[in-house]
C-alpha cells in the first residue's frame, strides 16, 4: 500500500475512535475534517442512512486518442462502474448476511461496434472491507479477483486498473475542477459527488496491442441512492436520465429524475450545471423549472417481452444556457447482460456522442462530445406496459 495511504488510514483510525458517522442523514456534501480531508470518497453502509437497502458506484468516462509504438492511431471513448451494494435482507440460505459487488463497462471505439460487459458477484458481509474501503477520505475498490481496482481520491488523482478479456485500462485520472454535488430525496433518496472535468493518462490494451494515452478528457462522479422502506431504490421511480457535455471551454452535466407518475418524459427533480473547464469554477447552476427537457426521436423497443422507449435525441434548456445531444452509440445493459438473466432491476441505455453535441451559453456556441444516460426501473416498465 502506499505509504501516503497508510497514514491516512492510521489517522482516521484515530478519528474514528472519537466519532461517529450518524445514522439517520448521509453524509455531508462537504464532510471534510480539520486536516481537510474528504470523508466523501470511501465507502458507505446502509446503516450510515438507516436505509432499508443502498447502493453506491464510482464511475469513470473518458474520450481518448491512442497512439501504439507502430505509429497506429485509435480514437475510443469508454466508461466503467464499481458498485457495492448492502441491505440487512441480503442473505444466503444459511442466514449469512451477504454484500453485493459489480463492476460494468462499456467501449465506444470509433468507426467500429460499441461493446459492453456487467459482471457480479457476492461475498459474506463480514469479509466485504477486504474490497471497499468504508469511511475513509479516498476511493479504494478492489473486484475479488483482482484483476480490477479503482483507487486514489479527488486531490491526488484516480488509478483505474480494469482487465477483461481483450481490453485492459491503465489510466490516471486527475480531476481539474471544483466538486460538484447533485442531491435528492424525491422521487428517490440519492447523492452524487461529482469531479466533472479532467484529464486522463496511461495504456489501454486491446486484442493484445498496447497504446498510449496521447489526449484525454475524463469525467468521474460517486453515486449514492438508497431507500428507508423498499426492497430497493428501484422500486421508488420510474427512472433516470444523466449527461455531460465537454466542449472547448465549457463541461455541463445534467441529472433529472422521473417518478412513477411522469412516466417517460416528466421529471420530478432537475438539477444542471454549467462549468468552466479551464478556471475550474461553476459558472451557473440550474434546476426545477428553470430547466426544460425535451426528448425527441423516441425509439420503441422490446425488453423482457415488454415494452420500452427511449428517446435519441435531447435538448435541455434555461434561460442563457442550450444543450443538444444525439444518442449515435448505444449500449444497453439489462437483465441479458448477465449470465442466465440474473435481474438487475432497470435497462441502461448509455451513448455516447464523439462530436457535434453542443453547448450554447448566452451568445457563445460550443461544440464537442458527450455521454448520455437514459434507464428505465423494472417498476417503470412494468407500469407503462401495455397488453
Amino acid at each position: 500500500m502506499n505509504p501516503k495511504y497508510m497514514k491516512i488510514m492510521i489517522l482516521l483510525l484515530l478519528i474514528l475512535c472519537t466519532a461517529s458517522i450518524a445514522g439517520a442523514e448521509p453524509i455531508s456534501n462537504n464532510s471534510k475534517n480539520e486536516a481537510g480531508l474528504d470523508y466523501t470518497e470511501g465507502g458507505h453502509y446502509d446503516t450510515d442512512f438507516n436505509a432499508n437497502f443502498m447502493s453506491e458506484w464510482w464511475y469513470q468516462n473518458g474520450d481518448m486518442k491512442l497512439v501504439a509504438k507502430d505509429g497506429e492511431k485509435k480514437k475510443l471513448a469508454f466508461f466503467v462502474v464499481m458498485c457495492h451494494q448492502e441491505s440487512p435482507g441480503l442473505k444466503d440460505t444459511s442466514g449469512t448476511n451477504l454484500s453485493y459487488l459489480s463492476t460494468f463497462y462499456g467501449l465506444y471505439p470509433c468507426g467500429e461496434t460499441a461493446t459492453s460487459n456487467f459482471t457480479r458477484t457476492l461475498v459474506p458481509r463480514y469479509s466485504i472491507e477486504n474490497y471497499v474501503g468504508f469511511h475513509v477520505p479516498y476511493l479504494n475498490f478492489t473486484y475479488p479477483e483482482g484483476l480490477r481496482r479503482f483507487y486514489g481520491s479527488g486531490s491526488e488523482g484516480y488509478m483505474l486498473n480494469y482487465s477483461y478479456d481483450n481490453m485492459q485500462l491503465n489510466l490516471f485520472f486527475k480531476p481539474r475542477v471544483e466538486k460538484t454535488v447533485d442531491s435528492a430525496v424525491e422521487p428517490v433518496n440519492f447523492t452524487t459527488y461529482e469531479r466533472a472535468y479532467g484529464k486522463l493518462e496511461g495504456s489501454v490494451v486491446l486484442d493484445g496491442k498496447e497504446y498510449t494515452v496521447t489526449q484525454a478528457d475524463g469525467y468521474f462522479d460517486h453515486m449514492i441512492p438508497y431507500t428507508p422502506d423498499q426492497p430497493t431504490w428501484e422500486m421508488e421511480m420510474h427512472g433516470w436520465s444523466w449527461s455531460e457535455v465537454t466542449t472547448d471551454k465549457y463541461q455541463t452535466i445534467f441529472y433529472g429524475i422521473r417518478s412513477i407518475d411522469d412516466g417517460y418524459e416528466g421529471y420530478t427533480y432537475k438539477h444542471l450545471t454549467l462549468i468552466n473547464k479551464h478556471t475550474g469554477k461553476i459558472i451557473a447552476e440550474y434546476s426545477g423549472d428553470q430547466v426544460n427537457v425535451d426528448e425527441k426521436d423516441w425509439k420503441d423497443m422490446v425488453v423482457k417481452d415488454r415494452p420500452v422507449k427511449r428517446p435519441s435525441k435531447l435538448e435541455i434548456s434555461t434561460p442563457d444556457l442550450n444543450i443538444s445531444i444525439n444518442a449515435q452509440s448505444v449500449i444497453q445493459l439489462d437483465d441479458t447482460s448477465l449470465p442466465n438473466g440474473q435481474p438487475i432491476g432497470f435497462v441502461d441505455f448509455m451513448a455516447f456522442q464523439p462530436d457535434k453535441a453542443t453547448i450554447k451559453y448566452k451568445k457563445n456556441l460550443e461544440m464537442g462530445s458527450s455521454f448520455y444516460e437514459y434507464m428505465v426501473t423494472d417498476l417503470g416498465i412494468s407500469a407503462f406496459s401495455q397488453s
